[in-house]
């Protein structure tokens, strides 16, 4: 930033400042970045910069953005930096253990609460599942846990359990979850996949859903290099065919879903014909089918067990 007096940093000023700089630096969303950092650093809203857009910012708080905006430039991801991320409308701590929350892994959620009529208008063509009794959900690669709690903060009958591999990760989980007053209703466990399921002896819910790793290694090496250098390889990358996990997931689906219990499952935006194909070869496993977000892009596999005989 140019030396100028104190008086003439006004948070308008400094916004648009930043913002022409993160341009000519590639950022995606510059402005939005810069104002992320900047309500950061004043512990405001973002709705409140523009309330005070014509205010002088202090010398140590512009320091303090100044410090931001350099680590930003450099490539590290700006939910790292203010350490969360929004999610469903609900805010989420965030390190750099835990990968960051894509809007696109909203619709698993959306997706739940549509099904079980939660939501007035469907996000997508589908059938609504019967259930007695309280609602069960199953959430693998819970991550930050923004899945599981979103369902339980949406569904307050329903409760979760959700597991990672990661211990870092589960406390950040929990960390959430207590924040948002489901921790009662979120059991988390660790472990790969079912292995901690199975070690905890749980119950066949009316939900499994899941955001595993699903990028190939190909793939990795074209990513942004925030990603790359800042993001856990291992929440990302599933091997050569990206598909690996969720075949996993597939194969040993059909014991933690109740009799027309659904599993719903995020893929890559190219994987659908594959993930089909492999969902369709597995026992148990019905009406098979892929949604597509709003982008057109595959993103959704879902299946139903199968009833009781």
């Amino acid at each position: 930033m140019p030396d100028v007096s104190s008086d003439e940093w006004t948070i308008g000023r400094l916004i648009e400042w930043t913002r022409v700089f993160f341009e000519r630096g590639g950022v995606a969303q510059p402005r939005l970045e810069a104002e992320i950092l900047l309500a950061h650093v004043l512990g405001a809203e973002r709705i409140d910069l523009y309330l005070r857009y014509e205010d002088p910012v202090a010398e140590d708080e512009r320091s303090a953005f100044r410090e931001l905006v350099r680590r930003r430039a450099g490539g590290e991801p700006t939910r790292y930096l203010v350490g969360t991320c929004e999610f469903l409308s609900l805010a989420f701590k965030v390190t750099p253990d835990c990968l960051i929350p894509r809007p696109e892994t909203e619709m698993l959620v959306e997706e739940v609460l549509r099904r079980n009529g939660a939501t007035p208008a469907p996000l997508l063509e589908g059938g609504e599942m019967e259930s007695s009794g309280p609602l069960t959900a199953i959430d693998l690669c819970t991550g930050c846990g923004c899945v599981a709690v979103s369902l339980a903060v949406r569904l307050p009958d329903c409760r979760v359990t959700a597991t990672d591999i990661s211990p870092a990760v589960l406390e950040v989980a929990r960390i959430n979850a207590q924040a948002h007053g489901v921790g009662t209703r979120v059991t988390f466990l660790e472990g790969d996949l079912y292995d901690a399921l199975d070690a905890a002896d749980a119950e066949p819910a009316d939900f499994l859903v899941a955001n595993p790793p699903y990028v190939t290694e190909a793939e990795w090496n074209g990513l942004p290099r925030e990603i790359r250098e800042h993001e856990p390889h291992d929440a990302l990358v599933a091997g050569p065919d990206g598909t690996e996990v969720i075949e996993r997931i597939l194969k040993g689906a059909r014991a933690y879903l109740k009799p027309t219990a659904t599993l719903l499952v995020e893929i890559g935006a190219g994987q659908g014909a594959r993930a089909a194909e492999a969902a369709s070869t597995v026992r148990g496993l019905l009406d098979v089918r892929i949604l597509r977000d709003y982008a057109g892009l595959d993103r959704i596999l879902v299946a139903q067990r199968e009833p009781e005989r």
